[in-house]
Order: structure tokens, then sequence, then C-alpha cells
């Protein structure tokens, strides 16, 4: 079980990038962040993994509280970053994903496993050897998820797993955090794309740094849903 807790963040001198957010997310569960370039969403993500402390408010896992034990954070959370420069761009796909296996403990035989079964799972397999740097933008974000998939945890995170990606690679990703969620883990994705939602069964819509909406897809009607989150970013705020 994750809960947030009324989680307040500021970013010196003057930027709210976080007002006030809780949400809950049970076992078994796809969470989307959905919001606009600014609205706080990777804020939230990395206040989530214990990558950021907040000013004020609660994150637990199980009942732990990960701002004051970001430990109990580290051996529970794998977080799909979206960041290209956290690889190594001359490494293959295969040796980039080796090295973040053995900084999760994965050695010798399991860490061989481990990185044949990822890239089987995001389809791979046929770029192996190919130097970070030759990937294309699709093939990025798809060795961004494997590398989280290197990890065995209860939570995965997601920042914008399908920004920039063809249908073919959307699809990939959607079928992976499925998957995820049927093994019990508790998926949250951030994502500024409708299309997402549908896969999601809450939506927490962001809106400079405050949760003005939630939702769940799946028991409401998302059409009706959509033009109201269109409305909600139309307006101008204070």
């Amino acid at each position: 079980m994750l809960e947030v807790i009324d989680v307040w963040k500021k970013y010196p001198p003057k930027t709210q990038a976080l007002r006030g957010v809780s949400f809950e997310a049970e076992e078994g569960s796809i969470t989307a962040v959905f919001g606009e370039n600014g609205s706080g969403k990777t804020t939230l993500l990395k206040v989530i993994a214990s990558f950021l402390i907040p000013d004020r408010g609660k994150v637990l896992i199980d009942s732990v509280n990960i701002v004051e034990k970001p430990s109990f954070a580290v051996e529970k959370v794998s977080i799909s970053t979206g960041y290209e420069r956290s690889f190594y761009y001359r490494l293959s796909v295969e040796e980039n994903l080796k090295f973040f296996g053995m900084l999760n403990d994965l050695l010798g035989k399991t860490l061989k496993r481990e990185t044949e079964r990822v890239m089987k799972e995001l389809g791979l397999l046929e770029c192996r050897k190919k130097r970070y740097m030759e990937l294309s933008t699709g093939y990025k974000k798809r060795v961004d998820v494997a590398r989280a998939l290197m990890k065995k945890a209860s939570i995965y995170i997601f920042d914008e797993p399908c920004s920039g990606v063809d249908l073919r690679t959307r699809l990939k990703i959607h079928e992976i955090m499925k998957r995820l969620k049927e093994s019990g883990r508790i998926v949250i994705f951030a994502s500024h794309d409708l299309e997402d939602l549908k896969i999601a069964d809450r939506v927490i819509v962001l809106k400079k740094g405050e949760k003005v909406l939630e939702f769940s897809p799946k028991k409401e009607d998302l059409a009706a849903v959509l033009r109201g989150i269109l409305e909600i970013q139309a307006f101008p705020g204070d």
C-alpha cells in the first residue's frame, strides 16, 4: 500500500512544485499522474522514490514513512526516470542493463538470466549489441523501462514512458505495466497524453502542483472526464 499524504515541495527561490498532494494506491493497481509540463508530475514521482525530500507531508509504503526512512523506499521502489544522460552512451544495450543489474546486486547466472528476460519482454534482443547512442527515441524508452525491471520491487514508477514513441512501443510499454499490475505490483506513471489514461485504474490530475481531480477511467464516462480535464487545463488559475 502506498499513501501520499499532504505533500508539499518548493524549489528555491519561489517555485511551489507541489501543493498538498494526497492519494493512495493499492497492490495490483495502476495510477496515472496526469498534467501539463510544469504541473509537478516529475517532482511527485521523485518524492515517492525518495529522490527528493518534501517540505511537508508523508509518504507511506506499507505504513513506513519513507521521509523518515528513505532506505525503505530504495528497497521497495524501482523508477524509470526517462533521463538519457543516466545511461552510458558508448556501452551497448546489454552492457548498460548488466551494469545497472549489478548495482541491484545481480551477479553471475542471475544477472545473465534477468538481462535476457527484460530484453525479451521489451523487444530488445535484436539491438542488444547496439550502443545506446545509436538507438532511436523509442528504443531508448524501452531500455529505460527495461532498466527499471532489472530490480525486484513492490512499486514501479515510470516518468513519461510513452513520450515521443511510436504506437508499437507505446503498446509494448502499456503491456509491461499491465503485467506488473497482474503480478500484484503498484504501478505509477506520469503522462501528459490522454491516450495513456485508458490503462489506469486511477488518474491523479495535477495543475500547478495541486491535485485538481482524481477519477477512475474504468468506472466513469471517460469522454466526460476528459472534457473536464481540458476545461481545467484551459483555466488560467491563480
